[in-house]
């Protein structure tokens, strides 16, 4: 077969057990480098650094310069922006990544084997650098910024579909590196480029160049006509990759047959170029063109003749190698030599129609061995094409479904103001939420409104040409049915709530439960916060609004005689996640809605009355978790959402431990950046603390969750839930929703 040729012409470069999209752990192969002269745009961007070996990238110096210094920034030979260590920790928009080893350059970058720490996956990051003598710090960060909102692309509708084309799981631009860092799941990007091929092997046959051919013309056919998304929000019909070329083009290999696959698209590439560079705008017509050259240099075995030693050119006669007649007319055409193809689909149907050399070695997946004799016709050979790719496209998205769900992680903050966020598209939209959710409370805060102006009025002061209205539904359901509808054009929920499929999120800050007692300065040697030690476990909750614990001393029996009352809030929303994260299970969710259902009339408490739980508004919730203790011995505790509970020192909000984990505390000293304790003054050092955003980023904080904005995934509709998300994250409205008791998504 096909893939056993190229297997044995490269030892080593391949796994030997390797899925073709799922990565398994400890199967990365070895680093590949490519191990040819740099290209004029890299050679002209790092000539300025005057490297030994005359590409940085590759340069060993780095290596040795880190070896001899873990903590070194810089080369000691040219002060070139050195390699990375292992164990460095990277922090993107979803997830957090470790750097485990340098596998060498690709492009304009360096790539790294590494991992996602959230799940242990292997992932490969490719580090680009704008260096400071290559780009000042204006065109660094412009840079930066753009590199963020293009770097990467998805189908605009949703969908998941097996194209060959290496698309990136996160982007991210270092707030102070001079670095940006484009990671890609599983080991893919591990892979032996084309130019690697023709250094270990030289030439392919005529069989396996067409087989390469056919592939890229799928990907280039899908890439130019489908309508993608960019991280921005911006949907575009159809994308040039502007890049082609042996050092863009992968050799992927599973048991039986190798697939081309493509990388490195010059929508984020190009980024890393001079800054006086003359700007080029890829075409659809280039990318055929470079394709053509692809091919040549495959057939050729080298891109630079070894006698005169200068590039080979597909225009003379002497450096073609023999080829048949109709497959090098095919490839004249790819290279605008002959009469050039008007599209991807043309020029594919135009190479279906010619004869491969050996027919049981053309690339169609099938249950039957191939007739030698039998000559299909090239309708046929379309057809089995694309259910082999129908079949293989659905076994890869099921994959991808269970493999490489979303990361409940932030994106950084970007933009600064509301005016600045781009692509927000003009009109009228209406929005909804839950009536008793977060965000209904968010926008009834007063710390919202500047010089009587709600935050619509400040978004709509900021994009002048935008209305949005708020018209928020009982039930998160029924919210999420008008999103799918179309009668509300997106949502505003956290990320505890499961979506439909068709459904898209962005986060744009966080919040979570806090479980609380009395702050009491009036009993403070015998409060329960210095009782429990600051903290309470998820077993111990769960057996408190169960009713098996009545009195605190039943935990501990150096704790307070005090007899237990359980409060809870108004809001569907927060009992729902409590249901989710502390119940857990049908029967303790089923006790907890009995003790509800008590008379919620009986005014008097005793010890011997029946366990039961009172359902209040937040602040009458914490004015009688106070009251009681300091008037009446009883240790109630209540718990409720941190936005409507942070600054509020009548209670104290106890840290969380779940299982065998150590306790969490929710809120941090801003100047030592440590928890808070009981000995806290909460009333008098207001100011002092606030949310420990690390723990709500990262999900250490058992009971925290993100805020999102939902929106459709049908790109026929207008990208307003994008943007909208997009204005919550500039650093303007961060600010307004911080002070509100929202989490914002990262520390100013």
């Amino acid at each position: 077969m096909v893939y056993a040729q190229i297997k044995a012409k490269l030892p080593g470069l391949f796994p030997k057990e390797q899925k073709l999209e799922v990565a398994e752990t400890g199967s990365i192969p070895p680093a590949v480098t490519v191990e040819t002269p740099i290209s004029p745009g890299l050679d002209t961007v790092y000539r300025r650094y005057q490297c030994l070996s005359e590409n940085p990238l590759t340069c060993v110096w780095t290596q040795k310069t880190l070896e001899t210094d873990p903590t070194a920034k810089k080369c000691v030979k040219c002060s070139f922006p050195a390699i990375l260590p292992p164990k460095t920790e990277i922090r993107g928009y979803r997830g957090r990544y470790r750097i485990d080893s340098f596998l060498g350059q690709r492009g304009m970058g360096r790539l790294y084997e590494g991992i996602q720490v959230a799940d242990q996956q292997p992932v490969v990051i490719k580090e680009y650098l704008l260096p400071q003598r290559a780009f000042n710090l204006e065109e660094t960060r412009d840079r930066k910024q753009a590199f963020e909102r293009l770097a990467g692309l998805s189908l605009a509708d949703g969908r998941v579909q097996d194209i060959r084309l290496i698309l990136p799981w996160d982007a991210i631009a270092d707030p102070v590196e001079e670095r940006c860092y484009l990671i890609t799941g599983g080991n893919q990007d591990t892979y032996p480029t084309l130019r690697t091929y023709l250094t270990h092997h030289g030439a392919m046959s005529e069989t396996e160049v067409y087989h390469v051919l056919n592939q890229v013309l799928q990907t280039l056919q899908f890439l130019h006509g489908q309508k993608f998304s960019l991280p921005s929000g911006q949907v575009q019909q159809g994308i040039a990759h502007g890049n082609l070329s042996l050092d863009s083009l992968l050799l992927i290999a599973n048991q039986q047959e190798f697939f081309t696959h493509v990388c490195d698209l010059a929508v984020w590439e190009s980024l890393f170029l001079l800054p006086n560079s003359k700007p080029v705008t890829p075409t659809f017509d280039e990318d055929l063109q470079y394709l053509g050259y692809v091919a040549f240099y495959l057939l050729s075995g080298a891109t630079v003749d070894s006698v005169s030693n200068q590039p080979l050119d597909p225009k003379l006669e002497q450096h073609w190698p023999s080829v048949r007649t109709e497959f090098k007319a095919f490839i004249l055409r790819l290279l605008k030599l002959d009469k050039p193809f008007a599209n991807a689909e043309e020029a594919r149907q135009a190479l279906i129609q010619i004869t491969p050399v050996s027919l049981n070695q053309v690339l169609v997946v099938t249950n039957k061995p191939e007739e030698p004799k039998k000559q299909f016709k090239p309708i046929y050979w379309l057809l089995i094409s694309i259910l082999g790719l129908i079949f293989l496209g659905s076994i890869i998205w099921l994959i991808m479904r269970i493999f490489n769900k979303p990361e409940i992680a932030p994106q950084d903050v970007v933009v600064c103001c509301l005016k600045d966020v781009p692509g927000v598209p003009p009109g009228t939209y209406t929005y909804t939420g839950e009536k008793s959710g977060t965000w209904s409370y968010i926008l009834q805060q007063s710390n919202l409104i500047l010089q009587d102006k709600t935050l619509e009025d400040k978004l709509k002061e900021n994009q002048p040409k935008l209305e949005i209205y708020y018209q928020p539904e009982e039930e998160l359901k029924q919210a999420i049915a008008k999103v799918q509808s179309g009668k509300s054009d997106f949502a505003v929920t956290n990320l505890v709530n499961q979506f439909p499929d068709q459904i898209r999120y962005k986060e744009f800050a966080y919040d979570g439960l806090v479980v609380f007692v009395a702050f009491s300065y009036y009993k403070r040697e015998q409060n329960l916060p210095k009782a429990l030690n600051g903290q309470i476990s998820i077993e111990q909750l769960r057996d408190l609004y169960t009713g098996k614990i009545k009195n605190w001393n039943q935990i501990n029996s150096k704790l307070p005689n005090l007899p237990v009352k359980l409060y809870m809030p108004m809001e569907e929303e927060a009992e729902n996640i409590f249901k989710e994260r502390v119940l857990k299970d049908h029967n303790a969710i089923s006790t907890f809605t009995k003790l509800q259902q008590q008379n919620q009339q009986q005014d008097t408490f005793t010890d011997n009355s029946s366990i039961k739980i009172t359902r209040l508004p937040t602040l009458e919730m914490l004015r009688r978790v106070l009251q009681e203790f300091e008037k009446e011995d009883i240790g109630s505790i209540g718990f409720a959402t941190l936005s409507q509970v942070f600054g509020q020192c009548s209670v104290y909000p106890l840290a969380v431990v779940a299982g065998n984990k150590q306790a969490v505390q929710s809120l941090v000293q801003n100047d030592t950046n440590k928890a808070i304790d009981p000995n806290t003054d909460l009333c008098n050092d207001k100011g002092s603390y606030s949310p420990n955003i690390q723990v709500f980023k990262t999900g250490s904080y058992p009971l925290s969750y993100p805020i999102v904005v939902i929106y459709p995934g049908d790109n026929s509709r207008p990208a307003i839930g994008q943007k909208f998300a997009d204005m919550l994250k500039t650093e303007e409205a961060q600010n307004l929703l911080q002070q509100a008791g929202l989490v914002p998504l990262q520390k100013k």
